[in-house]
């Protein structure tokens, strides 16, 4: 019920994080369109174009963000950032000197929309134009780094507001790869066993069968010699022992399929760390592994699991599996901590 609850409180968060993001991506232009009336300095008409200019470039720049929130890039995106850098560039010139604040808005749709090197490139250039270009306009020098400051402070907090449910998107996408690679992985285990086990002794008794069969209808019963019927007993009663010991090794293996296995477990383990960024090695020993994994021990396991995914400072592990004298032990070290986990079949 716990990791159900868990489950149920990230799923909430994946779906009001993009919503969190659009909410604030829409709400900065809003107020900068209510400051374009208010500032001092400003009119009516700057005011005006500043807000016919927002509600053009607006619902692009949302489109971006909804997008990337939800971690994919948006279809189509250079056409929107062209056609909203256009908006942006052309206003600048008629909605005042304070629209230079709408260039947060364009650079960070330019984060969101443009490969790495580019994007990088547009975020440092429109940074270094905002000063000369606001002072152009008539702001006075020692108010352009002010403006300088505001965008590259308000485009970093959009950013990592836009980054964080994009980053949850991602994990629960890891997160469901791995779950299937696990089911996958754990199917084609159980087919093998079932192949190899179950399967070979069903041929037997399936070619068995077909075989007396074939003696019951070619036997001619007056002319039958008199051991004939003791033969088919004794092939009959083989038959027979083979069918209880192929159903014997299905419930057998049904029973230890309903127990976690302990080399999944560990194997499942390993690709979470892996999948956090943890560089992980798994060390088994020669003898074999118990096919089964109780119940108290699992929960240890995982517990330990979870405290290293949530340590940040985790940046390598190894889990060591060693058994001695019948028991088994698992330890996981990380850096220079160590955690024992004894292992009840």
């Amino acid at each position: 019920m716990g990791g159900l609850a868990e489950f149920r409180r990230s799923e909430r968060m994946l779906l009001l994080a993009p919503l969190g993001a659009i909410g604030w991506s829409a709400a900065l232009p809003l107020v900068q369109v209510a400051l374009a009336f208010g500032y001092r300095g400003s009119d009516l008409r700057t005011g005006l174009w500043s807000l016919a200019a927002t509600t053009v470039y607006l619902p692009l720049h949302l489109r971006h963000v909804w997008f990337a929130a939800r971690g994919v890039r948006p279809p189509s995106g250079y056409w929107t950032l062209a056609g909203m850098a256009v908006v942006i560039l052309v206003a600048t010139p008629l909605a005042g000197a304070m629209w230079m604040r709408s260039y947060t808005a364009l650079i960070v749709s330019a984060m969101l929309v443009l490969p790495g090197p580019w994007s990088y490139v547009v975020y440092a250039a429109v940074v270094v134009a905002v000063a000369p270009v606001s002072h152009a306009l008539g702001t006075p020098w020692d108010t352009a780094p002010w403006l300088v400051f505001s965008v590259v402070c308000g485009s970093m907090a959009l950013l990592l507001l836009v980054w964080l449910p994009a980053a949850l998107a991602r994990l629960r996408t890891a997160r469901e790869a791995l779950a299937q690679q696990a089911v996958a992985q754990e199917r084609r285990r159980i087919d093998a066993e079932l192949r190899h086990t179950v399967g070979a002794a069903l041929e037997s008794i399936a070619d068995r069968g077909h075989r007396l069969g074939h003696r019951l209808a070619q036997s001619d019963p007056p002319a039958a010699e008199p051991r004939e019927p003791t033969e088919l007993a004794d092939e009959l009663t083989g038959l027979s022992a083979d069918s209880r010991r192929a159903l014997a090794e299905t419930r057998r293996r049904v029973r230890g399929y309903r127990q976690p296995s302990l080399r999944a477990e560990l194997e499942t383990a390993a690709a979470l760390l892996l999948a956090a960024g943890i560089a992980t090695r798994l060390e088994l020993p020669r003898s074999a592994l118990p096919d089964t994994i109780a119940q108290p021990s699992r929960a240890a396991l995982r517990a330990a699991i979870t405290r290293l995914l949530r340590d940040h400072a985790v940046r390598a592990c190894t889990i060591t599996v060693t058994s001695l004298g019948g028991r088994v032990r698992l330890e996981l070290r990380a850096d220079d901590a160590a955690e024992i986990v004894e292992v009840a079949s």
